[in-house]
């Protein structure tokens, strides 16, 4: 009788671990789902749309070229997207502003 209660008790410890570890991949699902979601809505901005580096404000010119950023889409200069990273629709680094380096990265 005693080895059922110790076998019952084991078997209910090994549900619960797996009904905790369901749970936490349910919400990391839901958590990649968000951001599939967010990247795929995310909208190139038009060239013509901006005039200035969307982070430093810097004015673009001949020599103050405009880069977008492969992740978020919005025109950077050199300066503030220098950095290139893997992102979810890559299968190598591409440019990416600061932001998103530090997003992809985290």
């Amino acid at each position: 009788m005693e080895k059922l209660q110790a076998k019952a008790l084991e078997m209910r410890r090994k549900l619960d671990d797996t009904t905790a570890a369901m749970q936490e991949l349910g919400r990391e699902n839901q958590s990649l789902q968000i951001k599939q979601s967010q990247s795929l809505t995310r909208k190139w901005t038009e060239d013509h749309e901006v005039i200035n580096c969307m982070s430093c404000g810097k004015g673009f010119s001949v020599t103050i070229r405009r880069h977008h950023c492969r992740h978020c889409g919005n025109i950077y200069c050199a300066e503030c997207s220098g950095r290139n990273a893997l992102t979810p629709s890559s299968k190598k680094p591409v440019r990416v502003c600061d932001t998103c380096f530090d997003e992809l990265q985290g």
